[in-house]
């Protein structure tokens, strides 16, 4: 019965995220900000994504103030998540989505 229970424990720890690691829903918040700002930066400036410039790493963190987190905690759950692949492929697919859905309700630019 014991191993049982622990499966069970684990089984249900999987729902939620460990403490210290931010949630589902504030990794998709956060990682749709990420990528507009990122996305911004590409198209308005020369932004090469293997340099951070101390102008993007202010944005990051007027980002990371909103949302009210912490660089380490990005990165514990960044580091987290990454492990937990099925996981973060549900984070990835909802920022998309948030994207395409902010995409198409944005005017366009170009007179379409």
């Amino acid at each position: 019965m014991p191993l049982l229970a622990l499966v069970l424990l684990a089984g249900c720890q999987h729902k939620g995220s460990p403490k210290g690691i931010l949630s589902e829903p504030q990794m998709v918040d956060f990682l749709t900000d990420a990528y507009l700002l990122e996305g911004f930066y590409a198209i308005e400036t020369q932004y090469r994504y293997d340099v951070v410039t101390p102008d993007v790493l202010r944005k990051y963190d007027s980002i990371l103030s909103v949302h009210g987190i912490t660089r380490e905690e990005v990165e514990r759950s960044l580091d987290y998540y990454t492990q937990h692949l099925d996981r973060y492929q549900v984070i990835q697919d909802s920022v998309l989505n948030r994207l395409e859905n902010t995409s198409k309700s944005a005017i366009p630019l170009t007179g379409e």
